[in-house]
């Protein structure tokens, strides 16, 4: 009998080459992603990066050199990618053959991380407030496209209107945004929000501007999906082309869909993330207080704020002339 080859979920014998290494990404891809509300996002585009890579060069994990690496780097350079998406893909690789080396079957077969040999400088974290906050003219043209699609009577216009409302009113991250029960939300005069943040504590936030709540009940009337405020249902639905309510919205359709809308505007380089980047410079603006402006944010962290809000602006006086009227004229 002839000997029996040896086999790897890197080095297959009999298998398509393609189906192997897929195995392979998605054993990593799940080994190193925490549980959360993203993380079939996150193991999605972990494998996609990763996998397109591979395409790329056409090789086995073993036979890749550091040049093959900063040769795909540049080419995503080539097609427009910024410095920080560069950054983070060579860090996915290299996190794969990080994973690799430690494995005992497949790290007969690695003899080194490429990837780490060849991963870039990591970029200045947002070097000027322009490169994430948007401009005020940037937010009314924004606002406006999303409007113009809420007032037509869509759906799910309404919905994205909403969102985008909130996030720009409270500067809540996007999975606490999205993640949002119909529990959660408590409607008097004001709307109240309840809602896990990062790290894991609960908070409770107001939000007094009118006009997040009218949108927010439009929608949900819209979408006949009142009920849900006092239910463990999600706020937020996907909607099929009738208008009815799916399942619970992804973040990766919210910001597909927002992406458009701003497109639609003319405002370039959108990410949802930006959405917290202008309230941090809003709130900046009108305290001049950097105290303030963490708390806003949730930040525990002060440092973490100046990364939003590299220039605080010229703390507002409110005092002086009541001073003034002490020491007479």
């Amino acid at each position: 009998m002839d000997s029996e080859e040896p086999h790897t979920a890197l080095v297959p014998t009999s298998v398509d080459l393609e189906v192997a290494l897929r195995g392979a990404v998605s054993v990593w891809a799940s080994a190193t992603t925490g549980e959360s509300e993203r993380r079939h996002d996150l193991l999605r585009d972990k494998q996609r990066i990763v996998l397109s890579f591979f395409r790329h060069v056409d090789k086995l994990p073993g036979e890749v050199e550091p040049s093959d690496v900063q040769g795909w780097l540049k080419v995503l350079e080539e097609k427009g990618a910024k410095p920080g998406t560069t950054y983070q893909h060579a860090c996915l690789l290299s996190s794969f053959y990080s994973w690799a080396l430690k494995d005992s079957e497949v790290g007969q077969h690695v003899r080194r991380n490429p990837a780490r040999l060849a991963r870039p400088r990591a970029p200045k974290p947002y070097q000027t407030e322009s490169v994430k906050a948007l401009s005020d003219e940037e937010v009314g043209k924004l606002v406006s496209a999303v409007r113009r699609r809420a007032q037509s009577g869509d759906v799910v216009g309404k919905r994205d209107y909403a969102l985008l409302l909130l996030c720009l009113a409270t500067g809540l991250r996007r999975q606490e945004a999205i993640s949002l029960r119909g529990k959660d939300v408590h409607i008097g005069e004001t709307l109240v929000l309840e809602y896990r943040a990062k790290g894991g504590d609960y908070r409770s936030r107001e939000v007094r501007e009118p006009q997040v709540k009218e949108a927010l009940l439009d929608y949900l009337s819209s979408a006949k999906r009142l009920h849900s405020l006092k239910t463990d249902a999600p706020l937020w639905t996907r909607h099929d082309r009738a208008g009815k309510p799916g399942e619970a919205l992804s973040s990766h359709c919210l910001v597909k869909n927002l992406k458009k809308y701003a497109k639609e505007a003319g405002v370039e380089g959108f990410h949802l993330h930006r959405t917290r980047h202008t309230f941090a410079r809003i709130v900046s603006e009108v305290t001049g207080d950097i105290t303030a402006t963490q708390n806003a944010l949730d930040h525990q962290n002060r440092a973490t704020t100046r990364v939003y809000v590299q220039r605080i602006a010229v703390k507002r006086d409110l005092y002086s002339h009541e001073i003034a009227k002490r020491w007479g004229d």
